[in-house]
Parts: C-alpha cells; sequence; structure tokens
C-alpha cells in the first residue's frame, strides 16, 4: 500500500520516510553527512540553537516589559524557533521577521492539517482504492488533503528554485551553507539519483517531521508542567541548585540536571507522539509469535505498546518523571524508552531533537514560571490525533522568574 499511495501522491517512491532500498540508504547516509558537517551533535549546532532561543526570550521579555504576567497562547512562540532551527539546516535562514513569521504561521496550520488528515480512514480508502476517490462523502475530504500535501510540496519547490539561482556561485566557493545547496552540488557531479524531484520530497520529509515532533513535544511538555504543581516544585529546586539566575543552560549541564532530564523522558514517553510509527516492508517471510508474516508485508508497528507497557512503566497513564531516576538519584537508563524508534530505521534527526529538547525546555523554565489563568481550570492534556498527535491550544500566564 505504501508504493501505491507514493505512486499517487509523490509520481514514485521519493523522499525518505516512505521509501526503502537503494534510494533510501544513499541518500540518507548523504542526510547524516551533510547534518554532521554543519554542526548535528556538536557544539556548532548547540550555538544556532541557543541563538535561535536568544531571539525566543528577546520577544518573551519585550512583550512582557514591565508587567507582572502576561497571558498568550505560547504553541505559536515555540513553534516558529524550532521552525528557525531545522530551517537553518534546510535553507539557511529563519523566520524573524513580521511577514516571515505570518508566511510561516500559514504553513504551520497546513502541515498541522496534513499530519491530522493523513490517517483518516477517508483518505486512505481514496489512496488504497482509486475509484472511492470520487464518491460524495471521500471526494472533498481527499481533495482538500491534496491541496494540503501539495502546498507543503510546492513550498519546498520554492527553496529548490531560489537556491538555483545562486548555484554557479554556490559552486565556484564549493562551501555549502545549508542541504539545499549541499544537495544541489552533488546533483551538478552528475549523480543519476540526486534529482529535483527527490529534492524537494527530502525536504518535504525533513521540514514536517523535524519541525511538527519537536514543537509538538515541547508544547506537551508545557502541558504537563502545568498540570503537575509538584514536578514544577521540583525543577525549579533543580535548576535554583544547579545553575541559578546568572546564565544560559548549555548542553555541559545535561548530566548535572537529573530530574529535568527525567521529566524530559517522561514527557516523550507521556505524549507517545508517534503511537503508530511508520510503515515497515518484511524484506522475508518470518514468524513473530507463532504468526506467518509474508514478504513484502505492511508492518505498522504500535510504540504504544512498548511506551505505555505495565511491566516496564507500572502505572503507564500517570506522569511520573521519578520513574527515570534510580535509588542513588541518578537518571535511569531504560531501553525501553524508544520516542526515536529503533534499528535502521530510527529518526535521522534524533541527535538534533534531543539538543533541542533539553536546551529549549530547560533554558524557558530557568527563565519564565508558567501558571493557569484560572486555578480551576488547568489546560487539557487530551491529544488531537494524527500521523503525529497535537496538544489542543490553549492560553496560559507566563511571567519572569529573575
Amino acid at each position: 500500500m505504501v508504493g501505491k499511495h507514493n505512486d499517487i501522491l509523490r509520481d514514485g517512491d521519493y523522499g525518505v520516510i516512505f521509501v526503502d532500498g537503494d534510494r533510501w540508504r544513499e541518500h540518507r547516509r548523504f542526510a547524516l553527512q551533510v547534518f554532521r558537517n554543519f554542526g548535528m551533535g556538536r557544539g556548532l549546532m548547540e550555538e544556532k540553537i541557543q541563538l535561535e532561543l536568544g531571539f525566543m526570550f528577546d520577544e518573551l521579555n519585550e512583550m512582557i516589559g514591565t508587567k507582572k504576567s502576561i497571558t498568550i497562547e505560547p504553541s505559536s512562540i515555540f513553534e516558529v524557533t524550532v521552525a528557525n532551527i531545522i530551517n537553518q539546516l534546510l535553507f539557511g535562514y529563519g523566520y524573524h521577521q513580521k511577514e516571515e513569521k505570518e508566511k510561516f504561521s500559514k504553513m504551520k496550520d497546513i502541515v498541522a492539517k496534513y499530519m491530522r488528515m493523513a490517517v483518516w480512514p477517508t483518505i486512505n480508502l481514496g489512496l488504497s482504492f482509486t475509484p472511492l476517490q470520487y464518491f460524495p462523502f471521500i471526494k472533498p475530504k481527499y481533495d482538500d488533503f491534496l491541496k494540503t500535501h501539495n502546498a507543503i510540496f510546492n513550498y519546498c519547490n520554492e527553496q529548490i528554485k531560489m537556491h538555483q539561482k545562486n548555484l554557479s556561485e554556490i559552486m565556484s566557493k564549493n562551501e555549502p551553507q545549508d542541504y539545499v545547496e549541499a544537495y544541489l552540488c552533488e546533483a551538478a557531479k552528475g549523480n543519476e539519483q540526486f534529482t529535483e524531484h527527490q529534492l524537494a520530497y527530502m525536504l518535504f520529509d525533513f521540514w514536517v517531521a523535524g519541525q511538527e515532533t519537536t514543537a509538538n513535544t515541547i508544547i506537551f511538555s508545557l502541558l504537563y508542567f502545568l498540570n503537575n504543581p509538584k514536578v514544577q516544585t521540583k525543577i525549579y529546586e533543580e535548576l535554583d541548585t544547579v545553575i541559578g539566575c546568572d546564565r544560559r543552560i548549555t548542553l555541559s549541564d545535561k548530566t548535572s540536571l537529573i530530574y529535568v532530564n527525567a521529566f524530559i523522558n517522561e514527557v516523550q514517553r507521556s505524549v507517545n507522539l508517534l503511537p503508530i510509527n511508520l510503515m515497515h516492508r518484511t524484506l522475508n517471510d518470518v514468524k513473530v509469535g507463532g504468526f506467518l508474516i509474508k514478504e513484502n508485508s505492511t508492518i505498522t508497528p504500535m510504540l504504544s505498546a512498548i511506551l505505555y507497557d505495565e511491566k516496564v512503566f507500572p502505572e503507564p497513564r500517570k506522569f511520573k518523571p521519578e520513574r527515570f531516576i534510580n535509588a542513588n538519584g541518578e537518571l535511569e537508563k531504560i531501553d525501553e524508552l524508544i520516542p526515536f524508534s529503533i534499528g535502521k530505521r530510527q529518526c535521522l534527526g534524533e541527535s538534533l531533537a534531543r539538543m533541542e529538547l533539553f536546551l529549549i525546555i530547560s533554558n524557558f523554565f530557568n527563565q519564565y514560571k508558567l501558571a493557569p489563568i484560572d486555578e480551576t481550570n488547568i489546560p487539557s492534556l487530551e491529544k488531537i490525533p494524527g500521523l503525529t498527535v497535537q496538544p489542543i491550544n490553549f492560553e496560559c500566564k507566563i511571567l519572569k522568574r529573575f
């Protein structure tokens, strides 16, 4: 079914998420190399994240001004910060001007809609059984889904066209500054696998996955924080004891902030952001639990079965960061915590996402306090289903801690 969906939506097996074989291996390897060259997993990437954090804090501080606190819907400010980080890697720029942020906001709404609709039965029926696309009940929804898909694809194509205008200059320097430049340079060498259409869907996959997953996890961290006052107290106590108020938290502080790390782990486990994971394909006949699964079968792993396993995570529906701290007060590594999946198809951007989660969440809580608008009406933890789950929009109070 994956191949058929790709034929309809992408004119073939393009991108990096819904493909396998030689194209997948070559492009995954190339992307990892490019991202390493740009500092993913090293100090250079941390500098870029800290820079975007600075822009976010400046905006928040300007909004707060001399007020005791402000009431805002925090989602947008975190979404644009995360988008700026992935944008710098992919396209070489961020959304810092008002018009740019407005353009991103529209695209973000399209991406969120796309992720919700991607799992709708009506959409998958239309993609799997072509004649059903024309049924009166399915057609309007199916056409709407195609519009969101094409809008994202066109946005990615725009980025390619802008870079192609300066391709000769890029080639002469031989120092690509972002992923698109690096890809175009590789394509210019005559590698037949590196086509403009493949690049567009590489960007589609990276841009959607790179912002949607991390931003939603961070926003859910605010919700779990607001819903658990005792957790708030423990986080602030650790931050005040280990860090204080006079500096920014860096990756070198990570091993010292045990409870903050446990909190982030528990957020990722509880959110279960990609509950049904992505589709895989069996390369050979295989027996699992006594059941024969034939070669070329589509497999959809259920991460929920692991992240909510009562034997591994007792009382899995309760939010308990302490489950990741052992009797000696050290951070406990639990192998079953696999929000980024495992194996060869493990999330390509895991190291970047982990850096973002730690730096953004820890620094935000160290600088600001969150409070519900009304103590009797705490924002809901309900999840909007989709390819990745999404939080319900909410407002809260934000005030400076120092």
